[in-house]
């Protein structure tokens, strides 16, 4: 009978601590990115044909260059959107991109990339921060690419680079 009445506490105070309840969470997950633009996803930068004697001294360069990344759709929380270009940079100064290598390559010349504002990017670095408006139908990201001089002796030819770069949102 003892062992009746000790079973019986415990299963009165293992029932008075017993609780039925439920707990509801709710939120929302936003969608702070854009889509990037068809024409952005792989294009090319034409930079046209430069003279060598426009590059006499390291850190001459040619003329800069447009090029736009679009995005389409930007999210209901989207604020700014910076970029950081990647790509094997230039042996004598790495703040440029390295020319392609090959029999007909130019040499002495890399190209270096800017922002909208012609500041410096330099491979790995992150761009300057563009604002975006939540919901933005189209947004353009304008940068510049250049020619420049890399201080070894500037020879002739096919003169190409290429980057990937990555969409950074804040």
């Amino acid at each position: 009978m003892k062992y009746w009445i000790v079973l019986w506490l415990m299963l009165a105070v293992a029932g008075a601590q017993a609780h039925d309840g439920r707990v509801n969470i709710t939120g929302t997950i936003d969608d702070n990115t854009c889509t990037l633009s068809p024409d952005s996803q792989n294009f090319t930068v034409e930079m046209g044909q430069v003279s060598n004697r426009q590059f006499y001294h390291a850190g001459d360069g040619g003329a800069y260059v447009l090029f736009t990344i679009n995005l389409e759709d930007c999210g209901s929380t989207a604020s700014g959107v910076s970029v950081s270009f990647s790509g094997a940079a230039d042996s004598l100064n790495p703040i440029l991109l390295a020319l392609t290598g090959g029999a007909d390559s130019a040499s002495g010349v890399g190209i270096a990339l800017y922002n909208g504002d012609k500041t410096p990017v330099a491979p790995g670095d992150i761009s300057n921060l563009q604002p975006l408006i939540p919901g933005q139908a189209t947004a353009r990201l304008n940068f510049y690419a250049r020619y420049v001089a890399d201080g070894a002796t500037v020879t002739p030819g096919s003169a190409n680079a290429s980057a990937t770069f990555v969409l950074n949102y804040a």
